[in-house]
């Protein structure tokens, strides 16, 4: 099921197998409860950077994925207020 909308997150870090940053995330409008996900490779940096602004600054992120099952990839990540 493809998803598209805000979220809370609460983690983020990189995996140690393959260097892909994962997090994870809550959908405000209870689509899924917190569920890890991941971010697309060539993104890694930029969603790591997002997600601990997204943290350190009690925001919200809006996430595109083509899945909500656990450590499905996430295509779009921005931070919001």
């Amino acid at each position: 099921m493809a998803y598209s909308g805000r979220c809370l997150i609460n983690s983020a870090g990189i995996n140690s197998s393959d260097g892909r940053v994962h997090f994870s995330l809550k959908a405000l409008d209870g689509a899924f409860d917190w569920t890890p996900f991941l971010a697309k490779q060539e993104h890694n940096h930029e969603v790591l950077a997002l997600a601990i602004a997204a943290m350190t600054s009690n925001s919200n992120v809006v996430i595109q994925t083509e899945q909500t099952t656990a450590w499905a990839e996430v295509w779009w990540f921005d931070l919001v207020k």
